[in-house]
């Protein structure tokens, strides 16, 4: 019976090089909504305005087909959030005009390599193949102007569009709720230290699909 491990993670840890997501062609395209996304922002932000300090805030499950001390993750359940989150990420590197601060985030959506770790840059996420190329040169990019100026209703993928029209959301929920860049920094740090997911993994794609089932 192969392994199956768990464990519960900052945001910080799981857009880091201990993973690197790819979603399998088998796997079902980018779905959420402005519905599911406006919902997961205010539930952040409601969470992080009145919670108690003690507290951290559960962002759910993923599964993961991975083998031990290897970062490559094939995402079995887990893709929305991932590639949400990623949005919201490149979303509040966009805001913040200091580079450093910018870099900071810009690090949870892209792995910047370490030459001397034998680490090479590349993004953290890999999405579906068709739409992977747009989610790379627009969110990982971090065009979000020019993305959000595009018109959803002219994609030839579902999952495009609603790559556009979340972050068409959450650009907008970015601006409307915070008065400066000091209060989205103050956010996304609270997003990375304080906000959790639990990553169940295997090494074999048959646990993976039993414990998703």
């Amino acid at each position: 019976m192969s392994s199956i491990k768990g464990g519960e993670y900052p945001l910080s840890k799981i857009f880091s090089s201990e993973f690197n997501y790819n979603i399998p062609s088998y796997q079902r395209p980018y779905a959420w909504t402005i519905q599911e996304t406006g919902i997961l922002f205010d539930d952040l932000y409601d969470f992080y305005k009145n919670e108690d300090k003690e507290e951290n805030y559960f962002l759910g499950s993923i599964v993961l087909i991975k083998q031990d001390d290897d970062p490559k993750s094939d995402v079995i359940d887990g893709q929305q959030r991932l590639t949400t989150l990623t949005i919201l990420f490149a979303i509040i590197a966009h805001s913040l005009s200091d580079s450093d601060d910018r870099d900071e985030f810009k690090n949870y959506i892209n792995e910047k390599g370490i030459k001397s770790q034998g680490i090479k840059p590349k993004p953290r996420l890999r999405i579906r193949e068709r739409d992977n190329g747009f989610f790379k040169d627009y969110v990982q990019e971090l065009k979000i102007d020019e993305l959000t100026s595009l018109n959803p209703e002219s994609q030839d993928t579902e999952a495009k569009a609603n790559i556009i029209r979340n972050a068409q959301i959450l650009q907008q929920k970015i601006k409307d709720t915070f008065a400066n860049e000091a209060d989205i920094f103050a956010f996304g740090s609270f997003l990375v230290q304080r906000c959790y997911i639990v990553v169940v993994s295997t090494p074999s794609q048959q646990s993976a699909f039993r414990i998703f089932s």
